[in-house]
């Protein structure tokens, strides 16, 4: 069973430019105690912190929260006692004690429902005395919690000979038991469900060098990162990224801020303190420091706005402006995870001196960012206006480009020896593009055959346009998913299991791409057979399920393989003269 240790208020920190995790939010003894522990120690698996607020009640520990100015008294503590008690009673079933570490204001607040919830009095421990008690009383429990897990290391993994790959995540998890025969989850509560990173599916080979996770999350409901309520059991403690992904010792963790989520807003909605804290909480190996895209348009209220050359030169100042006072907090944390400066000009020439600024500036790893949207032609002449004055620095730091792949242009990333990039193209092919959806060992790619399911509300919206009863829609289904299953049995021929698809695709109404359109496309791809030519862990595992466009635990593994061919491309090109 987990401990739980509850923390009073104290000063905060003044302008941190947004919200900060309550407990890097607050500045007094008990939270300096805090932290000074985590720059030397992982967080104990059996440690859970939460904040008595006299502004927000009893909170995990890393609920976001701003600067406020309200003070525990004797009637406010009063006010809360009800909604405390609310909230332990939520947190009460996973932790077999409780120890408080609060003023007596604050005790009024909570310690009824302590009495309530946990009867037994060894389970209750209270910090007694004046402050340098109560913080040699922290200390020792913190100490004590890390028995099991250690001191925190420093080492990370080495780069691979070669340029690294990181796959971009955003909460790309599948049910790892799912019944591809039967079509049916392993179980309907998907918190009993043995759930896996689709990074793990390829086992015993890898796809990736590392996962990137963007820092957008946490404005979202999905990922590690997610937003949360601020009396959700999951505030408690930090979810370690590296096990969260089931990452091997030589693969990284790369936190990025995210900056495309907040692109059309005049300034970036992740600060500096945040990133840094959030990074260094979850155990990020790589943070990268909070840009701002200059980009020549933005959208507002639905419309198209032209940036002026001033405006988006002020975003490529704030961005290094972030970067330096991002670098600086880094320090002054003493930060265990490796600080990555991201770049942002308005031309080859500004990205070039902007890295080597950086490289004064002290950062030994940068990368370059708002390449996304720009041509090959663009992001090949950056590239190799970096890589001369890469040639010219005494000490050249690593560098990653931002969200691209572009196949045309690898041979130059080889040659001005880019050191990693990352892109989700590949995975997300998987069920963005109509005919190239799976990539084949033999270089080509294949269209997914199309079965959604008739459950799906869009789905079943678009099949009730055909006037088919929804009972024979569901039998015209199954009878296309049974023959997929018999023709990778060879039970049955390709026209057989064409005719049965065709049937059921025929239903939905897609435009240009209609039944009629994607018979050849279909036809390619079962003649080919290419899950067979595989031998990544997804073909050996599911087979012709693969190739069937239904559902995320079909689509995200077929974007699996896909991000698996990538890879083995990227080392067989590597090591090609």
């Amino acid at each position: 069973m987990r401990r739980l240790v509850v923390l009073g208020c104290s000063a905060t920190k003044r302008e941190t430019g947004g919200k900060l995790p309550a407990i890097d939010l607050y500045d007094g003894p008990m939270y300096r105690v805090m932290r000074s522990f985590l720059r030397t120690h992982a967080w104990p698996k059996d440690l859970s912190v939460a904040v008595l607020s006299a502004e927000h009640g009893l909170i995990g520990g890393l609920t976001p929260i701003e600067t406020y100015d309200n003070r525990m008294t004797r009637a406010r503590a009063t006010q809360l006692s009800q909604g405390v008690g609310k909230t332990l009673t939520q947190w009460q079933p996973e932790h077999g004690r409780i120890e408080l570490v609060l003023g007596k204001n604050y005790m009024g607040a909570i310690r009824p429902s302590v009495d309530r919830l946990w009867p037994n009095v060894k389970t209750v421990q209270v910090a007694e005395g004046p402050i340098g008690m109560k913080l040699s009383y922290l200390s020792k429990t913190l100490r004590t919690s890390a028995i099991e897990t250690g001191p925190r290391t420093v080492d990370s993994p080495s780069y691979p000979g070669r340029p690294a790959y990181f796959l971009p995540d955003w909460d790309d998890f599948v049910d790892a038991e799912f019944d591809f025969n039967r079509d049916e989850f392993s179980t309907k509560n998907r918190a009993e469900r043995n759930e896996v990173h689709c990074s793990q599916l390829v086992a015993p080979h890898r796809l990736a060098d590392g996962i990137l996770v963007s820092l957008a999350q946490s404005f979202g409901t999905k990922g590690i990162l997610r937003a949360l309520e601020p009396d959700s059991a999951e505030t408690l403690s930090p979810k370690q990224v590296r096990e969260h992904f089931g990452l091997a010792e030589d693969q990284w963790a790369f936190g990025d801020c995210g900056a495309f989520s907040y692109v059309n807003e005049d300034n970036p909605t992740m600060s500096v303190e945040r990133a840094v804290a959030t990074y260094e909480l979850y155990g990020f190996d790589l943070g990268a420091s909070v840009d701002h895209i200059p980009v020549p348009f933005i959208m507002r209220d639905g419309k198209r706005v032209e940036l002026s050359e001033s405006q988006r030169r002020r975003r490529v100042r704030i961005t290094k402006e972030n970067a330096e006072a991002f670098l600086a907090a880094w320090r002054v944390r003493e930060c265990r995870f490796h600080p990555v400066g991201i770049v942002q000009a308005l031309s080859p020439r500004g990205y070039a001196e902007t890295v080597a600024e950086y490289a004064e500036m002290g950062y030994r790893r940068v990368a370059l960012g708002g390449l996304v949207p720009k041509s090959d032609a663009e992001i090949e002449a950056v590239v190799k206006a970096v890589a001369k004055k890469m040639g010219e620095l005494r000490d050249p730091p690593w560098w990653h480009l931002m969200g691209i792949y572009r196949p045309k242009l690898q041979a130059t990333f080889r040659e001005c020896n880019v050191n990693s990039f990352d892109s989700a193209t590949y995975f997300r092919k998987a069920w963005l593009r109509s005919d190239q959806n799976y990539m084949g060992a033999d270089g080509n790619w294949y269209a997914a055959i199309r079965v959604p399911p008739s459950h799906d509300p869009r789905t079943a919206k678009r099949l009730e346009a055909s006037g088919v009863p929804m009972d024979e829609v569901r039998r015209l289904e199954k009878r296309a998913l049974t023959a997929l299953k018999q023709y990778q049995s060879r039970r049955v021929g390709v026209d057989k299991c064409l005719d049965a698809v065709l049937e059921y695709d025929e239903l939905l109404s897609r435009g240009e791409y209609s039944a009629g359109s994607m018979e050849p496309a279909y036809r390619k791809t079962l003649l080919a057979r290419p899950w067979e030519m595989c031998n990544c862990g997804v073909c050996t595992d599911i087979g012709v399920h693969g190739l069937v466009f239904r559902g995320l635990n079909r689509n995200k593994r077929r974007g699996a393989h896909n991000t698996f061919a990538l890879y083995q491309n990227i080392a067989i090109c590597s090591c090609r003269p």
